[in-house]
């Protein structure tokens, strides 16, 4: 980004190498953040600063038990918030007794270099005055009040609708025929495929809840005051982690936020559906209306397998409001959405933050968790920076001795035994279709038409897990074929909602990440088929395109719910759907079977690992509160620059592999012996004691 050095000389440039291989960042890195406006206790304090705009502020003023002190910290903090900005607040009294929590500024007297270095940051602080950085609360709109809320109200409203279904069933059958010829069209689809539609939308919604609070946690925990140890933060992979593993994952790290999330999620996405399907029952049984198929059948709603879908909305609905206390009662710390590696990048800059990374370039995630496992980091005003003025106690160094990440630098699903074990399942499943609709093995779903459900489910989900790993490789695999667009920077697809994604992706051209995100659509689409296929007996509808075949051997379909068209319809689209993840599934594992990262982006630690060294960092330096849009304009006033990930000569003059602006030296390959900087022609080891 910053076009070739000839015209700064060859001195100037191996000055700039000596500094950042002696962990002097140059060029604009790490100039840490300085106040943008000093106040006086009193001018703060005035009735011009406590305006009537500022409720709070005055609100906290007029409490009598407050001391001077307290209320020019809950002023302070309330003015950087209105203004945005660092701000300075000089004391007119001597502040021996207090205690700044909300500015973490001032120099501990540390003998390591590098550590010393990273304390430059945060402005010094001077005995009678205190700094307030400005807590920004940008968070998307599934993480808001109003969707929170009509989530929660929905889920109350689904509970008390299927109370009162089943009480309406228990006096009367919520329908009645003799064949399902019979009813107006709307009349049943009402009842064959609204509720496992309804069911499925339900849990969509609570995925971008999900999906959004897993990925902006880190975050959070940065915001807070004291910061968080970077086992509890940038380490945290709650991308790729298994969805039944992440509540404990988050209980463990009291990420509190994340547990309730993907509880409600877990529920919403693989009970809800299950517990809809089968409350819904077809009276008589089987072999009553095979015997009598022309007698009145009845739709009614089971009392057990009710209650346990009324019982499971009221989880989600409590986790819901759990979740609302939870999201309104923090600040997110972020003044906008942090997407891709340029999100990351222009919040690295200010601070020393990248020193810490030295050496990191393609270790496993079990080495950057052992150096970085019990040092500290914040965010504040848009920057990630080190916090070495909080001390780590011994518990929290002996919370986190190991670490929890995959060794394996390729995704789960696009690995032999991800891409294997998927494919055997999806054959399984698309074997068993048949053998439940067309032989006396129906009578298996017929009492328990819940399983073919849950069966999806699992394939659902099994697709989802593929989905996230497609999504988050996607950037890297772009740029691992070198001379990327700028745009490359900023492609996040992990912050894409659910059924968006395929729309991004066709608009960008990458199409196996289409293919991958319409199997999504798909897949939820398949849940609802399945389902209506589950009390279904096949063979009588084979009958009817057999030749020589009477009235008499094709009447037992009026003994079922399924008409000839709604049968094949959703015969044909269920095996489409699963013919079509089979396929896509193994042209993903084809493009994608080889490993071409060090190990997986699934953190942020790993994200600053491979652009801790880049040259293009200085092209960051000012963007740290530009939002996504200022972003890609500032990147696309850039647009003769390439980038791509291997290897390539660092700002120390070293070679280092990861994420950098082109010409690199070479693609990375896995499994190359790579030697990190071995170039010790290049330095000057007179500077050296």
């Amino acid at each position: 980004m910053i076009g070739p050095f000839s015209s700064q000389g060859d001195a100037f440039l191996r000055n700039l190498q000596q500094q950042e291989a002696n962990g002097q960042l140059t060029r604009g890195l790490g100039a840490g953040l300085k106040p943008s406006t000093t106040l006086t206790g009193d001018e703060l304090m005035s009735p011009v600063a406590t305006s009537p705009r500022g409720l709070l502020r005055s609100f906290s003023r007029r409490q009598p038990q407050l001391d001077r002190a307290t209320s020019i910290k809950v002023l302070g903090q309330n003015e950087a918030n209105r203004r945005g900005e660092v701000i300075e607040v000089i004391m007119e009294e001597d502040p021996a007794s207090e205690v700044d929590i909300s500015g973490l500024t001032g120099p501990n007297a540390l003998t390591d270099r590098v550590d010393a270095m990273r304390q430059t940051t945060f402005p010094a602080k001077r005995g009678e005055a205190q700094v307030f950085y400005p807590q920004p609360n940008w968070k998307p709109f599934s993480m808001r009040w109003p969707y929170l809320a009509a989530l929660i109200l929905l889920s109350i409203g689904l509970a008390v609708m299927e109370e009162l279904l089943y009480r309406q069933s228990h006096r009367n059958p919520l329908l009645s025929f003799v064949s399902p010829s019979d009813l107006p069209a709307g009349q049943y689809f009402a009842f064959k495929f609204a509720p496992t539609l309804l069911s499925v939308l339900y849990g969509v919604l609570w995925q971008f809840v999900g999906i959004e609070v897993k990925r902006l946690e880190a975050f959070y925990q940065l915001s807070k005051e004291g910061g968080a140890l970077a086992a509890e933060s940038i380490n945290v992979d709650y991308i790729t982690s298994l969805n039944w593993w992440r509540p404990f994952q988050a209980i463990k790290l009291r990420h509190w936020a994340v547990a309730v999330s993907s509880v409600a999620t877990t529920l919403a996405v693989s009970l809800v559906p299950t517990f809809g399907a089968a409350s819904i029952i077809l009276s008589p049984g089987r072999t009553e209306r095979m015997a009598h198929p022309e007698e009145e059948k009845e739709i009614l709603v089971d009392g057990l397998w009710s209650r346990l879908l009324v019982s499971t909305l009221c989880v989600c609905a409590f986790c819901g409001c759990v979740l609302l206390c939870i999201l309104q009662t923090r600040r997110s710390g972020l003044l906008a959405d942090v997407q891709g590696i340029a999100g990351l990048a222009s919040m690295a800059v200010v601070s020393h933050i990248l020193v810490d990374f030295a050496d990191l370039d393609v270790v496993s995630h079990d080495d950057i968790h052992a150096k970085l496992k019990h040092r500290r980091y914040v965010l504040r005003n848009a920057s990630l920076a080190p916090d070495d003025e909080t001390p780590v106690t011994s518990r929290d160094r002996n919370r986190y001795q190991d670490a929890h990440l995959s060794k394996n630098p390729h995704p789960g699903m696009l690995r032999p035994s991800g891409f294997g074990s998927f494919a055997v399942a999806v054959l399984l499943f698309l074997g068993f279709i048949p053998i439940f609709l067309f032989t006396p093995a129906s009578a298996i779903t017929d009492k328990a038409p819940w399983l073919v459900t849950a069966l999806a489910v699992c394939v659902k989900l099994a697709w989802g897990t593929l989905d996230t790993d497609v999504r988050m490789m996607e950037p890297y695999y772009i740029l691992s074929r070198r001379h990327a667009p700028p745009s490359v920077l900023t492609l996040d697809y992990t912050s894409v909602p659910f059924g968006l994604l395929p729309v991004r992706a066709a608009l960008n051209g990458h199409w196996l990440v289409f293919f991958v995100g319409f199997g999504s659509i798909m897949a939820e689409i398949l849940t609802v088929l399945v389902t209506s296929l589950a009390t279904v007996q096949g063979s009588d509808f084979i009958s009817l395109v057999i030749p020589g075949k009477t009235n008499d051997d094709t009447k037992h379909i009026q003994a079922g719910q399924e008409t000839k068209l709604s049968f094949w319809v959703s015969f044909g689209l269920a095996t489409f759907i699963l013919i079509y993840m089979l396929v896509v599934s193994a042209f993903v594992f084809v493009r994608r079977r080889h490993p071409f990262l060090p190990r997986q982006p699934n953190t942020l630690a790993s994200v600053l690992a491979f652009i801790h060294q880049s040259k293009m960092i200085w092209g960051f330096v000012g963007t740290a509160k530009l939002d996504h849009k200022g972003m890609v304009r500032h990147l696309a006033a850039r647009e003769q620059q390439t980038y791509g990930l291997g290897r390539f000569v660092g700002r120390d003059g070293q070679t280092h592999c990861g994420v950098d602006e082109e010409e690199l030296l070479g693609g990375y390959k896995h499994g190359s012996a790579f030697q990190g900087p071995n170039q010790p022609w290049d330095r000057q080891w007179d500077a050296y004691e």
